[in-house]
């Protein structure tokens, strides 16, 4: 058969998905920085910028992020003002009831301007449409691949487009702001020298009331305007080129799906951890008990572990010969660390936007493959300013973590 006309392999299918996703964005990006631009007026009239917990994974996304707003109120109390600004997300509304959400309730009994990452049709039952003030747009809850129980897709597209949408409102919004006059407070990414004392130097300290916040804006900073839709082009063109890399190693993808599927089928344990702030939250797996390695409570093909970077620390001592660990990191290597897993007997797939050490010579059970997102994160630059914005490991990692996911599903036979 030409090579031209052979099928195309689980993860590229996926992938050619996503590249759907990001061509939709782009058309939609009009929207998307009219919405912006809207926040940053509210901003700079001087309100407040909230995300709340309406999906309770979304404060995590966007709270302590290198790139993102340090003048965030994620952890306050509700907002109240007129001029103030909630960015918003839907949980699985097929498994959601808005019209019975107290979150959901109390916010939109608040004076806020409510915008969503999302659709109409994720708070149809819970609120008119006129009381938000703006909508992304996003793919549908069922656009996806395979499936697996009540997980339909098991490889969604949601995901994916909730990031991106929800960074790029954030990036565009920050450079309406900058266009204003006023350059937000953005959080240097603690992973880079300095980083502790440049971000706690912004921070309003008193000995009289906690917890101490830092201004939503720099006082007397001038930054060069930048034009609307530059965050989102820079935010993008990095996606797309990490997309066409992806694409490009789909043996080695293939074979991390096929490692995982045959230690599921052979009742092996697969120990996942994407390092970052939004997995395994993002999946909304149901907390039937405590998940372990040995014991998986929630009804999911993995077992999860939250975010540990250190390759010495994320996998526990009952994880053994023949299982297999995927973490999708944020730290350089750790090579003692990965020759004691190694000497374990554990099959470990690995990424790092670090990349591999030069001359690393990979050992058996270790399978490496690139996703190189910039080290620190935040990934757009600011002429000017001393810090990117934006970070780009969770829109990356979803991009990689749902190819190997169906490269295993094909081989395990979950189709819907």
């Amino acid at each position: 058969m030409p090579k031209s006309s052979q099928p195309a392999t689980p993860a590229a299918t996926y992938l050619n998905l996503i590249r759907r996703s990001l061509a939709g964005i782009r058309r939609d990006l009009p929207t998307i920085i009219d919405m912006a631009e809207r926040m940053a007026g509210h901003l700079l009239a001087g309100g407040q910028y909230y995300t709340p917990p309406i999906a309770a994974w979304w404060p995590h996304e966007h709270t302590g992020r290198a790139g993102g707003l340090m003048g965030l109120r994620s952890h306050c109390a509700p907002p109240i003002g007129r001029r103030d600004v909630a960015l918003i997300t839907a949980p699985d509304i097929r498994r959601w009831d808005a019209a019975k959400d107290e979150t959901l309730a109390a916010l939109l009994k608040s004076k806020a301007n409510i915008f969503v990452v999302g659709t109409p049709d994720d708070f149809a039952a819970g609120a008119p449409e006129d009381r938000f003030a703006g909508f992304t747009g996003a793919a549908g809850w069922d656009d996806g691949l395979y499936a697996f129980g009540r997980y339909k897709p098991l490889a969604p597209l949601r995901h994916f487009e909730t990031l991106v949408r929800g960074w790029i409102v954030v990036g565009e919004m920050i450079t309406a702001c900058i266009r204003g006059g006023k350059m937000p407070v953005i959080w240097m990414s603690v992973w880079l020298e300095g980083a502790l004392a440049r971000n706690t130097a912004f921070m309003k300290h008193d000995n009289l009331s906690e917890p101490w916040h830092t201004p939503l804006f720099h006082e007397n900073r001038y930054i060069p305007p930048l034009p609307a839709g530059y965050a989102a082009g820079e935010f993008l063109a990095m996606l797309e080129q990490l997309l066409d890399g992806l694409k490009a190693q789909g043996s080695t993808l293939a074979k991390a799906g096929e490692w995982m599927a045959a230690a599921k089928a052979a009742r092996k344990q697969i120990w996942t951890i994407l390092v970052g702030h939004s997995y395994p939250q993002i999946l909304e797996l149901p907390p039937k008990g405590k998940s372990s390695a040995k014991n998986n409570d929630y009804d999911y093909p993995l077992a999860w572990h939250w975010s540990v970077s250190d390759l010495g620390k994320a996998f526990p001592k009952c994880v053994g010969r023949d299982d297999v660990g995927l973490h999708l990191g944020y730290a350089p290597i750790n090579m003692p660390a990965l020759q004691k897993l190694m000497s374990r007997g554990i099959r470990l797939i690995h990424t790092s936007p670090y990349g591999k050490p030069t001359g690393m010579k990979e050992p058996e059970g270790f399978l490496w493959f690139d996703l190189p997102w910039r080290p620190a994160d935040a990934t757009v630059d600011i002429p000017g300013y001393s810090v990117r914005i934006l970070p780009g490991s969770s829109s990356a990692q979803t991009m990689a973590y749902n190819a190997i996911l169906c490269e295993m599903a094909e081989r395990m036979g979950w189709k819907e």
